[in-house]
């Protein structure tokens, strides 16, 4: 049993030092991540992989403003948009450039990633902004076997190289509610690329019945999987989500939709960030 301790002791001990000379030759080869907030564990609240054990890391900048994104302070740093989300968040204050060894380094900090592997989220904003810097990251992440999940509005493609890394996309096309014109949210060939990759799942967010028609037409003209798609409803209440899921169930159910509830918001409602 010690000679069994001791042969996994040597062999963390170098993984350890194999993943330290590999950060080094990447954190070399690319720019710092600009970076919101590293949290968990906890659980993914949305989408096909809801309950599962994660960690997340949330990354600065949006290409898109929606006027009920609840988590603005990722990009509504001028006031131009503000005007959407309400409120001018500190630049500063929210953006932390950061090598990928130190991004692993927070989340070992979090959770013992490099013993027992877990679900990483990288979120946004629109992580996609920033495809190329993150390939060291993923790359570093697959080394530990953690499973790198990408949420994404489906208007960006990933680098071929990150896109060999990631396990899942939770790509989230936004509807006409989002208040984003039809020209910036919405690019077809994008969402045909995501739709073609057996990685990527569809979560919509609606508001009412007839948003599910909306949904039905990006779903046709992206020749979208009915079974990876799921509806979520809109709602950073937990009340507020019930309400709506009342009210779409139904109908996103005879169309062959699946439902997403928030269970972030449904559990720690009281928590604004990091849950």
């Amino acid at each position: 049993m010690q000679l069994v301790r001791l042969e996994h002791r040597l062999l963390g001990l170098s993984l350890g030092l194999v993943l330290t000379t590999e950060f080094q030759r990447l954190n070399t080869m690319s720019d710092t991540i600009d970076v919101n907030e590293i949290f968990g564990p906890t659980l993914q609240g949305e989408g096909s992989a809801a309950g599962q054990h994660c960690l997340f890391v949330r990354l600065a900048y949006c290409n898109l403003e929606c006027k009920w994104c609840d988590t603005a302070y990722t990009w509504a740093f001028t006031p131009d948009k503000a005007t959407v989300s309400n409120i001018q968040y500190d630049k500063e204050a929210n953006i932390h450039p950061m090598a990928a060894s130190d991004i692993v380094s927070e989340l070992e900090k979090l959770y013992p990633i490099m013993d027992r592997p877990t679900n990483i989220i990288i979120s946004g904003g629109e992580p996609l902004m920033q495809s190329r810097q993150l390939e060291p990251l993923v790359q570093a992440l697959d080394k530990l076997d953690c499973m790198v999940h990408i949420e994404t509005a489906g208007t960006l493609k990933p680098t071929e190289y990150l896109h060999q890394y990631v396990t899942q996309y939770n790509v989230s096309p936004k509807l006409s509610h989002s208040g984003n014109r039809t020209s910036k949210r919405f690019k077809p060939q994008v969402l045909q690329w995501f739709a073609s990759q057996s990685k990527s799942w569809f979560k919509f967010v609606v508001q009412e019945i007839g948003d599910l028609i909306e949904v039905d037409h990006i779903v046709q003209e992206c020749n979208i999987s009915i079974d990876r798609v799921m509806i979520m409803p809109e709602g950073i209440k937990p009340s507020d989500n019930l309400v709506v899921a009342r009210r779409v169930a139904r109908e996103a159910i005879n169309r062959g939709y699946g439902i997403s509830f928030r269970t972030h918001i449904l559990l720690w409602p009281e928590v604004d960030r990091g849950r």
